[in-house]
């Protein structure tokens, strides 16, 4: 016997663009008001926008894929922290220790873009790529154009922009590419560093920082160990040991106090370190 109770329709995540409030709507409204700053803004004009900045894989990209052959790798569980090995060709999965979705798509964003992303797959932003959102969990990152927001990543966060970067970044390991020259407005945590182009920044680091040769690090680190190669410089205050490294959490800030004019949710790099050191 067929049901008279009407199907609720499917529900989808719309971030205001205004403040960068995040709501539920249903999948066939075209508009709406924002419920934190009254805003009214189009979901569809938003989504569309959305669709143009992410970019599908490149022929190239796919057919590499596809000739390497079925691989695995180890994912963690945004949630719980769980790890778990999966297929390099999966889309998503369930975490084994909370039951959480866990979404394995890669994100490759070529213009602007607005929404809070989760996921156990690469998020790339291209030059032309200027990422605005409260939260951006990953599996691994490369930055080489704008961001403004909560970078939370289980993997690598690679760097390759030269400008100023607005976003607070919580990674697992943080490498400075070469001809980066990069200035961190807010602190960075990271259980390693690897530094080869130039950077400016406050880094917490529960493990080592290493300047490889050429690479050029100022600011203010704390660390439990630092390595400088031959030819790597380091320039301002340095605490060695162990400490707590506790930074205020961003996680549920609307994406545009973290941009470059706002007031200081965290304490901003020193212009002009004291010391200096050259291995």
């Amino acid at each position: 016997m067929a049901s008279n109770v009407p199907r609720q329709p499917e529900k989808i995540s719309a971030d205001c663009p205004h403040c960068g409030f995040s709501q539920l709507e249903s999948a066939i409204a075209k508009t709406t008001f924002c419920r934190k700053c009254g805003q009214h803004y189009s979901i569809e004009r938003l989504l569309a926008k959305e669709a143009a900045s992410l970019k599908a894989p490149s022929f190239f990209e796919r057919l590499t894929k596809a000739v390497g052959g079925e691989k695995e790798r180890t994912i963690q569980c945004h949630s719980c922290g769980h790890r778990q090995v999966v297929s390099t060709s999966a889309q998503s999965s369930l975490c084994p220790g909370c039951g959480s979705y866990i979404d394995l798509r890669d994100f490759k964003i070529d213009g602007a873009f607005g929404r809070s992303i989760q996921t156990q797959g690469e998020v790339k932003i291209t030059a032309k790529g200027d990422l605005t959102s409260a939260h951006i969990g990953c599996g691994s990152a490369r930055i080489e154009g704008k961001v403004r927001g909560h970078i939370v990543c289980t993997g690598e966060v690679s760097v390759k922009i030269q400008g100023k970067l607005a976003g607070t970044i919580d990674t697992e390991k943080l490498t400075i590419e070469k001809k980066c020259d990069v200035e961190f407005v807010r602190p960075v945590k990271a259980r390693a560093v690897a530094i080869v182009g130039k950077a400016l920044a406050v880094v917490h680091c529960d493990g080592c920082v290493t300047v490889e040769k050429g690479g050029i690090l100022g600011g203010t680190i704390y660390a439990k160990a630092v390595n400088f190669e031959h030819g790597g410089i380091f320039i301002g205050q340095l605490r060695i040991g162990q400490m707590d490294f506790d930074l205020p959490d961003t996680a549920g800030v609307p994406a545009e106090l973290l941009d470059e004019d706002a007031d200081d949710l965290l304490p901003r790099v020193p212009a002009r370190p004291s010391t200096a050191h050259r291995a």
